[in-house]
């Protein structure tokens, strides 16, 4: 029996056309990615299908439907599997581009992950406005701080919002301040794999 390699390849037209339908399901999907990974998910696609079929070139279009239903709707699986791999690069490197591809692809493998990047989106805002803030304070001493208020509360001030209250940590607000955003930030990096990948495959 010959090895199909490629879909195209199956001998039979209402097979290929079959085949076709289903591809082209996950290319409507796939539209969203960068081409570089459209083509490498694409082949994932493809080669799942070839799996089911045994690599046979012959194989009937009710051996290709069989197949289809067996590996299932590109919508049920290609989401989650393109978000889980992406949290994982993300938490690997520690690249923000990548935890921004991370996020998108999140948002877009179903409701219940979107909801969870909203609040991690939150979360690194916050570790950006930490870093922001030790900027802005190396810059100017009243941009930002720790204060001590005449009532014993502790608060945030920024751009000289409390210019009567103490100055609790001084020019120590600076590296402070940058060691909460990495450490946030790093934190909430090596968490998407379990935030995002773990939720997306529970579709």
């Amino acid at each position: 029996m010959a090895v199909l390699e490629r879909l195209t390849e199956l001998e039979h037209e209402p097979a290929r056309a079959l085949a076709a339908e289903y591809m082209q399901e996950a290319d409507i999907l796939l539209g969203r990615l960068p081409r570089s990974v459209a083509r490498h998910y694409r082949r994932e696609v493809e080669l799942r299908v070839i799996d089911a079929l045994n690599g046979g070139r012959n194989a009937s279009a009710e051996t290709v439907a069989r197949a289809l239903d067996l590996v299932g709707p590109p919508g049920h699986y290609l989401p989650s599997e393109i978000a889980a791999q992406a949290a994982r690069l993300a938490a690997r490197s520690l690249n923000p581009r990548r935890v921004v591809e991370a996020l998108r692809y999140g948002a877009m493998s179903g409701p219940g992950t979107a909801a969870a990047v909203s609040v991690l989106g939150l979360l690194y805002a916050a570790a950006v406005f930490a870093v922001i803030a030790g900027i802005a304070r190396l810059i100017s001493p009243d941009a930002a701080g720790i204060y001590q208020l005449a009532n014993g509360a502790y608060v945030l001030g920024l751009g000289g919002n409390y210019a009567d209250a103490r100055d609790v940590l001084g020019i120590l607000f600076v590296p402070l301040s940058w060691a909460v955003g990495a450490g946030l930030y790093t934190a909430l990096t090596q968490l998407l794999p379990v935030l995002i990948g773990q939720r997306s495959r529970k579709r």
